[in-house]
């Protein structure tokens, strides 16, 4: 989307009268002769070649009431509108407003329509905002600091700002320019504020510690009162949790299991004693944690069955404490995809004990024995949205 600012001309409007009463000298019909600096006032000519007693035509007459303060580097017609006498507008700003997923680490680009003078050219170099671009996630009540000067581009038009740390994720981002940058003449800049900024992609890196570290946007109801499941992801990794009274249990037929998405997957869930689910979507991976917190394990369909996956868990990967359990999975295992399928649930597979409840999504089922998933995540790792932000599927 490209940003830009209509020009806005100081000196414009149609012809008029002067405040004295007289006529307009351009309105009048002069003769083919020269008019002297002392028939007519020599601010009504173009001062260009001319000194105070040298003689102009009369088509070098200007109307007396034009505003010249706001065109200083243009010139007016006689009817009293400023033709590029404006100071420089902003003609682009990148990334886009309305513009979402954008990188944490981006640079900011901004076009003028005209030569800048670097030096006026400033940047916040703090949250204060003191530049003559700014950068501001709160309505410009603070705003970004920037690692450096803005880098100018060889005709001085474009200028790339590079905030000196990463921006927030999720986070809405607008840009101001104000009129203390000015054109290579001098010429102030015409204030502009981005209708609407650019919004920075999700992302949360979770430790895996068993402290519970997690936003409400990433924190989720399951088809079970007391039980609740976390989501979340970065660059590398997606995180996982489940905070339950079975997770403290320690029963060793008690399972916290869920299922990823990807080609060459099945839609017919691993077998717990006598339950197995069918998924809905197509499972390429099966993580399972068994709550006495003494196995963890890995599958992946090879086509034909569920086996051990080449990759597993490994320390740091998943961590316990009371009733939390909390799982890192590198994006690279499950395929590095742009979007997670996921389900996530807790099953007993003790005879005459057989269940399944805390699904999530909250809807994908009734609690009982072996129920079949009706919902499922498809989660846009490369958008804005935070998780909970996301609807189930389908």
């Amino acid at each position: 989307m490209l940003l830009a600012l209509a020009a806005c001309a100081g000196g414009s409007g149609g012809g008029r009268d002067d405040d004295d009463g007289g006529d307009d000298v351009a309105d009048d019909t002069l003769g083919s002769t020269n008019v002297t600096n002392d028939t007519i006032d020599p601010t009504n000519f173009s001062t260009t070649g001319v000194d105070d007693t040298s003689t102009a035509t009369a088509s070098e007459a200007t109307d007396t009431d034009v505003d010249t303060s706001a065109t200083a580097s243009g010139t007016e017609t006689s009817d009293g509108t400023a033709t590029g006498g404006d100071g420089p507008t902003v003609l682009e700003v990148t990334p886009d407003a309305g513009t979402t997923g954008i990188d944490p680490d981006t640079t900011i680009v901004v076009t003028f329509s005209a030569a800048m003078a670097p030096a006026s050219v400033t940047l916040d170099d703090s949250s204060a905002c003191e530049g003559a671009i700014q950068v501001s996630d709160d309505g410009f009540t603070t705003c970004v600091a920037m690692a450096g000067d803005a880098i100018a581009s060889d005709d001085d038009t474009t200028f790339t700002l590079t905030p000196a740390a990463p921006l927030a994720s999720a986070t809405e981002y607008a840009v101001r320019v104000l009129a203390d940058a000015t054109s290579a003449e001098g010429v102030p800049a015409q204030p502009f504020e981005s209708a609407g900024g650019f919004t920075i992609r999700y992302f949360h890196t979770i430790e895996i510690d068993g402290i519970d570290d997690w936003s409400a946007g990433e924190t989720f109801p399951t088809s079970t009162a007391g039980h609740i499941a976390f989501t979340a992801w970065d660059d590398q990794y997606v995180y996982l949790a489940m905070s339950s009274p079975d997770v403290a249990g320690g029963d060793g037929a008690t399972w916290v299991v869920a299922y990823f998405g990807g080609a060459g997957g099945t839609a017919s869930g691993q077998i717990y004693n006598t339950q197995q689910p069918e998924l809905l979507f197509d499972a390429r991976w099966h993580l399972r944690w068994r709550a006495d917190n003494t196995y963890t394990d890995v599958q992946e369909w090879d086509g034909d069955a569920w086996i051990t996956a080449p990759w597993q868990l490994g320390e740091g990967d998943v961590y316990q404490t009371g009733e939390l359990v909390e799982f890192r999975v590198a994006r690279s295992d499950i395929g590095d995809s742009d979007t997670l399928v996921l389900h996530m649930g807790i099953l007993r597979e003790a005879e005459l004990q057989e269940a399944s409840w805390a699904a999530h999504p909250q809807g994908s089922y009734v609690d009982g024995y072996d129920p079949d998933y009706a919902e499922y995540w498809e989660l846009d790792l490369l958008g804005s949205a935070q998780p909970v932000e996301h609807p189930p599927s389908p």
